[in-house]
């Protein structure tokens, strides 16, 4: 069978055991849900920003000042979620967005939260940072027990799981930048080894403090001037962006709408390289997506476009497009597009992966 009658046959795959997202909701940089972000990418809105009220205290002035932010961080219906006063207030701003988007990606996909009940439905959150931890635990003058549970890593993944009574597992992921991408690949082999039914895929990143970006800085990877501009020659470095975001992943034969089917998930890691841990390299990007498109049967002829990670850094974005020129690019007979939301409202860090997803709501792996 020629290629493009795999693609056709491919495309026509209705078997009801693939694993798809039929839920998303999230909140990105001035954009509070999925319909104003497609509307502001389409209007080409740059969506970073230097007048923040992020940074009010221990500005650093050696940074540059813009970054995405997203909107009402500090509003939260504790009633709703049936929290009281204390709960709420030394709950972290990332588990009180994570909770309300979980329940919105539920209802994105046609299903009453009550409905999940006792199910065995896993919950996993990517991130690598809580920037208010150090003045929920220390700064704080009026303490309580519940500080240490609100700002804690796992909570992130454990009230989503406590408020809609889940029993699957229920956990964090922090592998850096990819840590909402591999929360997906968990997620996915959780549902394919038939340990859960279904899984809520969660991430969340928030700019409270500059400290992590002058820590970017020093390590030369920053934007100077507060633009992202990946795969360009002039690419100096990459903005940071704050994102909420939540995807709900079923079998098919469950769905009421189908964002994106998922027919296969793979990941790995560079291991030891020379030129040290930050650097990405070619050949393991090389290898994985050769091992990706040989182990599910796609033809890389099929691809239309990617989109990419593309952090706008002259040392990550050559590598990845390498890997994309050698693999996917080889005896094509039409260009493969590529392309990165981060130009248009940053880089979300753990969130990256599914902000990706969520653009204009064409997820990654359709």
């Amino acid at each position: 069978m020629d290629d493009k009658k795999i693609c056709k046959s491919w495309n026509g795959i209705d078997s009801g055991e693939e694993i798809i997202i039929s839920g998303i909701s999230g909140r990105f940089p001035d954009s509070d849900n999925m319909n104003k972000l497609r509307e502001n990418l389409f209007n080409k809105v740059d969506l970073v920003k230097a007048n923040h009220d992020r940074w009010k205290e221990d500005f650093v002035p050696d940074i540059s000042s813009r970054i995405g932010t997203v909107n009402n961080v500090k509003k939260f219906d504790k009633n709703f979620f049936d929290l009281s006063f204390t709960q709420a207030h030394t709950l972290s701003p990332e588990s009180r967005l994570l909770m309300e988007h979980s329940y919105e990606a539920i209802i994105d996909a046609g299903i009453n939260p009550k409905q999940l009940r006792g199910k065995n439905t896993a919950v996993i959150t990517g991130t690598c940072y809580i920037e208010l931890q150090k003045k929920f635990l220390y700064k704080k003058a009026q303490l309580s027990g519940l500080n240490i549970i609100g700002c804690n890593y796992s909570t992130t993944a454990n009230m989503i799981s406590y408020y809609l009574d889940l029993k699957g597992p229920s956990h964090i992921v922090d592998t850096a930048c990819s840590s909402s991408l591999y929360a997906v690949a968990l997620g996915y082999n959780y549902i394919m080894s038939g340990i859960c039914e279904d899984a809520i895929i969660g991430t969340a990143n928030l700019c409270f403090s500059p400290a992590i970006s002058q820590q970017f800085h020093n390590l030369g990877i920053l934007s100077p001037n507060g633009y992202c501009r990946p795969f360009d020659s002039a690419a100096n470095g990459f903005v940071r962006a704050e994102t909420v975001a939540v995807i709900y992943l079923q079998k098919q034969r469950m769905q009421k709408r189908i964002y994106a089917i998922c027919p296969h998930i793979k990941i790995n890691s560079d291991g030891y390289k020379q030129e040290g841990i930050t650097i990405p390299i070619t050949s393991m990007q090389s290898t994985l997506l050769t091992e990706f498109y040989n182990e599910c049967g796609i033809p890389t002829s099929c691809l239309d476009y990617i989109e990419a990670h593309g952090t706008g850094t002259k040392v990550g974005d050559p590598q990845e497009i390498g890997a994309i020129q050698n693999i996917l690019c080889t005896n094509r007979e039409t260009p493969l597009m590529i392309g990165s939301v981060k130009s248009n409202l940053g880089h979300a860090e753990p969130a990256s992966g599914l902000t990706q997803i969520a653009k204009n709501n064409v997820p990654l792996f359709s």
